[in-house]
């Protein structure tokens, strides 16, 4: 597997020092080694911040359906996902990691994710969802200011982000117990895109006890979105245009 980083022009013999390479194509230094060597370069992947969540094997859309609040027409909403990921957090100086992997091919468990600016999800994967969803930058009463949200797909009112990725009556949250819970995730849409390099996220994670429903009762399919046919995992390259 391979790990790009964002390394400094003035640090760049450090991180070679630690086993970094260079890519000249792509023009970012990365890692090839084991997972649990990752917490070697928490310098520059914790950077202004005391965790970081890397995904691997896959990111995941999902896909769900709830009443507009304003016009009260059905529409879809979406969000977004992490399965198995490598988690480092802590001091950049004094990091800990974990590396969660699920001993099932198709997963264990999904945890639903969104993020408020669109430059944090890679080119790629935004264009898809703009084109196949009603997802845009809006104006939120809510917040006061912008941010990245689901919009209705009959009248365009945005629907809120603390409601969907927050609130147990979300129609994408698995917060919910019992036969409500089976109901619920049995209506969702999770669509899976394998990627061929592990890739670090500045997403709002949600994690719940539950969160094994989507896989378990959830309608799942892969979703290539590779350009190459004949390659099903979509490179960093290819994320992120670059």
């Amino acid at each position: 597997m391979v790990f790009y980083i964002n390394v400094p022009y003035g640090e760049k013999d450090e991180a070679k020092f630690l086993g970094a390479k260079w890519d000249a194509e792509v023009k970012k230094w990365y890692i090839d080694m084991a997972r649990d060597k990752y917490v070697k370069f928490s310098k520059w992947i914790l950077k202004d911040t005391d965790d970081a969540v890397i995904a691997t094997e896959y990111v995941y859309i999902i896909e769900g359906e709830q009443k507009c609040w304003k016009c009260g027409q059905c529409t879809k909403v979406i969000g977004l996902g992490i399965g198995e990921y490598v988690h480092i957090f802590g001091e950049a100086n004094e990091p800990e990691y974990e590396i969660v992997e699920d001993d099932e091919e198709l997963g264990e468990e999904l945890h639903l994710a969104w993020v408020e600016k669109e430059e944090d999800i890679p080119k790629k994967l935004l264009d898809y969802l703009k084109e196949k969803y009603s997802v845009k930058t809006g104006y939120s009463k809510t917040i006061g200011g912008k941010c990245f949200a689901n919009h209705c797909d009959c009248c365009g009112a945005l629907q809120g982000n603390w409601f969907l990725f927050n609130e147990p009556d979300s129609p994408l949250s698995s917060c919910v117990g019992g036969d409500e819970l089976k109901e619920r995730m049995s209506k969702l849409k999770i669509r899976g895109i394998p990627i061929e390099d592990d890739i670090q996220l500045n997403w709002n994670f949600g994690f719940c006890s539950n969160d094994y429903a989507y896989f378990k009762y959830g309608q799942f399919e892969e979703l290539n979105l590779s350009s190459d046919p004949n390659n099903e995992y979509v490179s960093y390259k290819e994320l992120y245009e670059m």
